[in-house]
């Protein structure tokens, strides 16, 4: 089935874009929050017309984009991927939240295009995955 047309964002839509996942993402990698490599901006959903938005983007360490790559089920899994037939604005991502005290812990979010970081529960997480009500 083909799909409605969608307009190519422009070249300063798309560089708005990645200036707002490398300011929320702090310049760290978000799988690891470690210096694995060379920052990247990555396409959670691989990149196609119209989804080169801040949602659709993860910053990523070489070797966690190389993890990435090599584990895709694994990747759909922890939403560092999301799959051709679903929104990235809708498929969530695990993310490292601040505590109170300082320490981190792992949890899941929704990601918008204007650099905000919701977070939502682990069963929240897994019904959109599995395709059920948000």
């Amino acid at each position: 089935m083909i799909g409605p047309k969608v307009d190519r964002p422009t070249v300063t839509d798309a560089r708005r874009a990645y200036a707002i996942a490398t300011e929320r993402d702090g310049e760290l990698c978000q799988r690891c929050l470690r210096d694995c490599g060379p920052l990247a901006r990555d396409h959670r959903q691989n990149r196609m017309p119209g989804n080169t938005v801040a949602s659709n983007l993860n910053c990523l360490g070489l070797a966690c984009h190389i993890w990435k790559t090599e584990h895709p089920r694994a990747a759909l899994e922890d939403g560092w991927a999301v799959p051709r037939w679903a929104d990235p604005h809708e498929w969530p991502t695990r993310r490292w939240f601040r505590t109170e005290v300082g320490t981190l812990r792992a949890g899941w979010a929704l990601l918008d295009d204007e650099g905000g970081v919701h977070e939502i529960s682990a069963a929240k997480a897994r019904r959109r995955m599995e395709g059920g009500v948000p």
